[in-house]
């Protein structure tokens, strides 16, 4: 019998932050649909240590798919010879390699375009900006 202390608690690293950052993603939403994002410094000063988070919840799923499966082959329930499909072809194995090769370069390609695209773009000068806010705003007087 394997030893399930690793797909236990994965599972439930995994499952809980998980729900966590969706609860968080509504918390962002609601700031954003108030317009007080940018000055929400709990939430931005939340978001900034969220990122290792998603690292540790992504690991966790990835520990809990890898050890809970390779075990039964290991632990001489099974010959790892026998785990390995007779349906699945090594045309069909390299068709489809090929085929996530060509998605994911195709999106690293989409990727590196867009963010020089939007490095390049000039921002707008400050002086710019406020004149622009200004002609919306009507002029307060005291």
């Amino acid at each position: 019998m394997p030893d399930v202390r690793i797909q236990y608690w994965s599972m439930r690293v995994m499952a809980y932050l998980g729900t966590l950052f969706f609860l968080f993603s509504l918390w962002g939403v609601w700031h954003a649909a108030r317009r007080k994002l940018p000055t929400s410094r709990v939430f931005l000063f939340l978001a900034t240590w969220a990122v290792p988070l998603l690292f540790i919840m992504n690991t966790a799923g990835w520990l809990l798919t890898e050890s809970g499966r390779q075990p039964w082959i290991v632990q001489g329930l099974m010959k790892t010879a026998d785990g390995v499909s007779a349906t699945v072809s090594a045309t069909e194995i390299i068709v489809s390699l090929v085929v996530f090769y060509a998605v994911y370069l195709f999106l690293i390609v989409v990727d590196v375009v867009l963010m020089l695209r939007f490095a390049r773009r000039d921002l707008e000068a400050p002086e710019e900006a406020l004149a622009s806010e200004d002609r919306d705003t009507p002029a307060l007087t005291y």
